[in-house]
C-alpha cells in the first residue's frame, strides 16, 4: 500500500497536481516509519524530497533527504544515497553555499556511477545545473550533460534526454551558438511532443521564446516564455519558472515596455523567495535595477542596485558579480564611473563567456546617454549594433540602431 501511494504521488506530480502529490508521498511515509528500514521507505523520502526541493521547500526537502540518506546507508543502497547527495547538493547550491552543494553532487555522481546507470543521469544532470548556475563553469557543465545525454539515450531514459538537449541549448545560448540552440531546441521538444510529457515541455518553449527573441519577434517570444512559466508553475519547476519570466522581462525591455519589464522582474523575484533562489534573486534585481534606470526612477533603481550588491557579497556567485556591476553602471550618477563601471560588467561577462551579455552593456549604457549626450550614444550603439551583427543576432543590431533614431 505504502508503495502505490509512492506511485500515485510520483504521477501527481507529473500532472502538475503538487498538493496532492505531497499528501499521498506523507501517507505512504506515515505507513512505514514506525516499522524497520526498508527501501520503500527509502524511495518515499528521496521522492518526497526532491518534490519540496523542485517546489522551494529546502527545510523539507533537507529532512526528507536526511531521512532517505540515512536509512539508505543502514540498508547499504549507494542509489538512494546517490539520490539523497544530490538533493543535498541542489538546497545547498540553492542557498549559496557551493562548496558543500559541490562535495554533495560530487559524492552522488560517484554513488550512481558505482551502482545504477540511470541513476546516473540524474546525478550528472544535477551537477552539470549547479556547475552552469552557481559556479558559471560552463565547460564543466557542458562535459556533465552530454555524458548523462549519452547514458539517457543508451537506457531510453526519454524525461531526462528532453531536459538534458535543452540543458545544452541553454549553455549554446550563453555562447551564441544559435545553430546549437536551434538543433537542442527541436531535439528536446521532437521528444516530448512524442512522447507525450507534457510537463517536460517547459524546456523546449524556453529555447523556442529565445530564438523569437534573437529574432526581434517579441510577441512570440512572449508566448512562448509565458507557456514556459505556466509548465514550469503546474510541475514544479521553480528554476525554469523563474528563467521564463527573466527572459520575458527581458523581451518586454527590448520592446520598450519597461514597465511590464519591472512586472516581470517582480514576479522572477517571488518566485526566488518562494523557492529559496538565492543566486538567480541577484541577476533579477540587477535587471530590475537597470529597467528602473532606463525608465528614470533613479533613486528606486540605486536601491535595488545596492540591494542586489549586498546579496551578492554573500554569495560566490559569477554571474552575479557581473550583473551587480551592470546595475551599478546603469545607476551611477558621475558620468566616468558610470562608463568604468559598465566597462568593468562588459569584461566580468566577456570572461564568463557570454557575449551577448556584454553587448548588451553597451546598449544599456548608450541608451541612458541619449538625453545628455547623444553623440556618444550613438557610437556606444552603433558599436552594440556591430557587436549584435558578428554573434549572429541582426534583429537586436537593428533594435541597437532604432534606438539612435528614435
Amino acid at each position: 500500500m505504502a508503495d502505490l501511494h509512492r506511485k500515485i504521488g510520483a504521477a501527481l506530480w507529473h500532472k502538475g497536481e503538487r498538493r496532492a502529490s505531497i499528501d499521498n508521498y506523507q501517507r505512504g511515509i506515515d505507513l512505514l516509519k514506525d516499522g524497520p528500514p526498508c527501501i520503500e521507505l527509502v524511495r518515499l523520502y528521496e521522492e518526497a524530497a526532491s518534490l519540496y526541493m523542485h517546489t522551494g521547500d529546502n527545510m523539507l526537502a533537507i529532512y526528507a533527504s536526511e531521512k532517505a540518506l540515512r536509512l539508505a546507508e543502514r540498508l547499504d543502497e549507494a542509489r538512494a544515497a546517490s539520490r539523497a547527495h544530490g538533493i543535498f547538493g541542489r538546497v545547498f547550491g540553492r542557498i549559496g553555499d557551493s562548496e558543500k552543494a559541490r562535495e554533495n553532487l560530487e559524492r552522488s555522481v560517484a554513488l550512481a556511477r558505482e551502482s545504477d546507470r540511470s541513476e546516473a543521469v540524474r546525478a550528472l544532470l544535477t551537477l552539470g545545473y549547479h556547475l552552469e548556475v552557481s559556479e558559471a563553469d560552463y565547460e564543466g557543465a557542458a562535459a556533465a550533460y552530454r555524458e548523462a545525454l549519452d547514458i539517457a539515450q543508451e537506457v531510453g531514459d526519454l524525461p531526462s534526454q528532453v531536459e538534458l538537449h535543452a540543458s545544452l541549448g541553454e549553455l549554446a545560448v550563453d555562447a551564441a551558438d544559435w545553430e546549437q540552440v536551434e538543433v537542442a531546441a527541436e531535439a528536446s521538444a521532437r521528444l516530448a511532443e512524442r512522447e507525450g510529457l507534457y510537463g517536460k515541455l517547459c524546456f523546449p518553449d524556453l529555447m523556442r521564446g529565445v530564438l523569437s527573441w534573437r529574432a526581434g519577434d517579441w510577441a512570440e517570444a512572449g508566448n512562448s516564455f509565458r507557456r514556459a512559466h505556466e509548465l514550469g508553475e503546474q510541475v514544479g519547476r521553480s528554476e525554469v519558472a523563474f528563467n521564463a519570466l527573466y527572459w520575458l522581462a527581458i523581451t518586454l525591455r527590448e520592446s520598450g515596455d519597461l514597465s511590464a519589464a519591472e512586472t516581470e522582474l517582480t514576479r522572477a523575484l517571488d518566485i526566488c523567495e518562494r523557492a529559496g533562489l538565492i543566486a538567480q534573486s541577484v541577476e533579477a534585481i540587477s535587471a530590475r535595477a537597470v529597467v528602473l534606470a532606463l525608465a528614470g526612477r533613479w533613486d528606486q533603481a540605486r536601491s535595488a542596485a545596492e540591494e542586489a550588491d549586498r546579496l551578492a557579497g554573500r554569495l560566490h556567485y559569477p554571474v552575479g558579480e557581473a550583473a551587480t556591476a551592470e546595475a551599478a553602471g546603469a545607476c551611477a550618477e558621475d558620468p566616468e564611473d558610470a562608463a568604468a563601471k559598465i566597462e568593468e560588467a562588459r569584461r566580468r561577462w566577456q570572461e564568463l563567456g557570454r557575449p551577448l551579455d556584454a553587448t548588451r552593456c553597451l546598449v544599456v549604457r548608450g541608451r541612458l546617454l541619449l538625453e545628455t549626450d547623444r553623440d556618444a550614444a550613438a557610437t556606444l550603439l552603433d558599436e552594440a549594433a556591430a557587436e549584435y551583427e558578428e554573434l549572429g543576432a541582426p534583429a537586436l543590431a537593428a533594435r541597437a540602431r532604432e534606438a539612435v533614431r528614435a
